[in-house]
């Protein structure tokens, strides 16, 4: 299969890297790069990446031998180089074998100097949050079946939380009509946030991820990416809670052809769950006829678990709360695109 280079090792780079390997694609990763903003000693770095590819708080052991050698990360025997501190532009791609760079720093200066490698470093650069570079912004469920590989050299697979949520409007827009929405995500504490107040460009940013604080969501901007139909009919907002995994999105959805009852709504969701959606929605109904915790969710590869124990219709406006893995299922997601990407370049 075409190699995958990898610029960026935090939490969507190894979350990457486990789900290539549950797939047994992990020896296509050829080589990685880090930002290295510290300048830290590039074998201690390297040494460090390891030691939390190895055994990580959420996600657990990796399921594979981990080791470092120098500046080369070993998995399972196999050397994957890593190099740091340098601009993607700076780095020989090809001669690594990468077809397909992936950029999951999320630093926008790396992010622009990557975009700019497509069709000439590399065939394709994928970028893992939203970007107004991209030719294409992929959803699986929405519209990853649209990929062009004669157009779309620069792709972006949006954010963990419109990938939950696009494939849900989507649904029931189609059958039930969606004049607007208001969406409010309850995310995890993220790797900038801080145990203690200190100092920060965003003054509540510095303030203790022990406590909650409301933050500004892009989920409505990078629905509307995937589903354009719908932009300016969505508004949102985030809540940041001191947790490491599993977000929660709750959604006001105003209907334009409201059924009589929400049986007919789950009877569509079902539906979709089992054909279009599937591997991407799932319906949820608890444990002896309880709900569960954010905690059960954890793991969960599917982009949007609807929580039916809280569904309501009244009226027109519909209910909706929707649980996601924010790392392991977007993730999962990313590998779907590298996969779609990958059967086009063989």
């Amino acid at each position: 299969m075409p190699g995958i280079g990898l610029i960026g090792f935090g939490r969507v780079g190894r979350g990457l890297l486990r789900a290539l390997h549950q797939r047994g694609q992990a020896q296509d990763l050829r080589l990685i790069a880090e930002i290295n903003p510290c300048g830290r000693d590039p074998e201690d770095l390297t040494a460090n990446l390891a030691y939390l590819l190895a055994a990580d708080s959420v996600a657990g052991p990796f399921p594979a031998s981990v080791s470092a050698r120098g500046s080369s990360l070993i998995l399972d025997g196999r050397e994957i180089p890593l190099v740091f501190g340098r601009r993607p532009s700076d780095i020989d791609w090809r001669a690594q074998g990468v077809r397909i760079l992936v950029e999951a720093s999320g630093d926008a200066a790396s992010v622009a100097d990557a975009a700019s490698l497509a069709e000439s470093a590399v065939d394709k650069v994928v970028i893992t949050r939203s970007e107004a570079r991209a030719q294409a912004t992929l959803i699986r469920g929405v519209n990853l079946d649209e990929y062009d590989p004669k157009a779309h050299h620069v792709i972006s697979c949006s954010t963990c939380t419109a990938n939950a949520a696009a494939p849900v409007l989507m649904a029931l827009d189609r059958a039930f009509g969606v004049e607007r929405a208001s969406m409010l995500t309850v995310h995890p504490a993220l790797s900038g946030d801080t145990l203690l107040d200190g100092p920060a460009p965003d003054f509540t940013a510095g303030r203790s991820a022990l406590s909650m604080r409301p933050v500004p969501s892009e989920v409505a901007r990078t629905t509307g990416q995937a589903l354009p139909h719908l932009e300016g009919k969505l508004v949102s907002m985030s809540l940041r809670v001191p947790t490491m995994i599993v977000n929660a999105l709750y959604a006001d959805i105003c209907l334009a052809r409201p059924p009589a009852s929400d049986r007919e709504i789950i009877g569509v969701l079902e539906a979709e769950a089992s054909h279009r959606l599937a591997g991407v929605l799932a319906l949820e109904r608890g444990i002896l006829g309880h709900s569960r915790p954010a905690a059960d969710f954890a793991g969960n590869p599917h982009s949007s678990v609807i929580d039916l124990n809280w569904l309501a219709l009244t009226g027109a406006l519909l209910r909706v709360l929707i649980w996601h893995d924010n790392e392991y299922a977007y993730c999962q997601r990313v590998a779907d695109t590298l996969e779609v990407i990958q059967r086009h370049l063989t």
